[in-house]
């Protein structure tokens, strides 16, 4: 047993259309389960109801993992990204783009498009339709990926899709 920070958010709305963030910060038990931070989730949604009468549009736990943290790169420039496109499986498919914030340069081909069958690309598509924790990811209506579609630059300063 390791005790690690958290933070539990619940995403707050009023009657007059305005918005807020109930935030709390936490040390948590590494050991615990999805389950027992769902019941936190909702614990704090009692504990705020009894001060508060603001609506709640959803909780949220975050898991804070500072082992994961690394320098940048001299070079990296968030701006400078990418965006993958998913299909997923709703009844009417449509895409999905995950950014990828700071892409490398050297993935980018000479023409400025991005071939998503090379192999780092190809592994970092394969990864996303992978499972993770007994589920799979998703697009931001919680739809399982199921293709990688396509890769485009992104930048403020590009603002068209740039295909071979």
């Amino acid at each position: 047993m390791a005790i690690v920070p958290a933070r539990i958010g619940l995403q707050l709305y009023d009657a007059k259309g305005g918005g807020g963030t109930f935030l709390l910060h936490a040390k948590v038990d590494n050991a615990s389960t999805l389950a027992a931070a769902n019941t936190a989730v909702g614990t704090a949604a009692t504990m705020l109801a009894t001060v508060s009468n603001a609506g709640i549009k959803e909780g949220t736990f975050t898991l804070l993992n500072s082992a994961v943290a690394t320098d940048p790169d001299p070079a990296s420039d968030i701006g400078y990204g990418a965006v993958f496109d998913f299909s997923n499986a709703a009844l009417t498919p449509r895409t999905y783009g995950q950014l990828v914030s700071s892409f490398l340069p050297s993935l980018v081909e000479s023409n400025g498009s991005i071939d998503i069958t090379a192999t780092v690309q190809a592994a970092f598509i394969a990864s996303m339709l992978d499972a993770v924790l007994g589920g799979n990811y998703t697009d931001s209506d919680f739809l399982d990926l199921v293709e990688g579609l396509d890769a485009f630059r992104t930048n403020r300063k590009l603002r068209r899709r740039l295909r071979p």
